[in-house]
């Protein structure tokens, strides 16, 4: 996992997933565009999900509190997600 982490740093991939955090999290934070925020976070949430599931379990009790927090808010926001689901 740290050959991993250290790839993902010396590419500026991390970067990027921190442009990501820091504007989801301000956007939940300040109530506004919170579904926008949601799909921000989403995609992180879910590449911390698969990180420590497949290379670093250790950290997988709290990547499990993370995602269920993030469902819990995208069905409290569910209505703003209903056209994209409704086929």
């Amino acid at each position: 996992a740290g050959d991993f982490t250290k790839a993902l740093f010396l590419s500026h991939y991390l970067h990027v997933v921190a442009v990501f955090q820091i504007i989801g999290g301000l956007l939940l934070l300040i109530g506004r565009f919170v579904p926008v925020g949601l799909v921000l976070l989403a995609p992180v949430v879910v590449n911390i999900d698969l990180v420590h599931l497949l290379l670093e379990p250790s950290g997988l009790p709290m990547a499990a509190v993370i995602s269920i927090l993030l469902v819990f808010l995208i069905w409290r926001y569910r209505d703003a997600f209903r056209g994209i689901l409704t086929p």
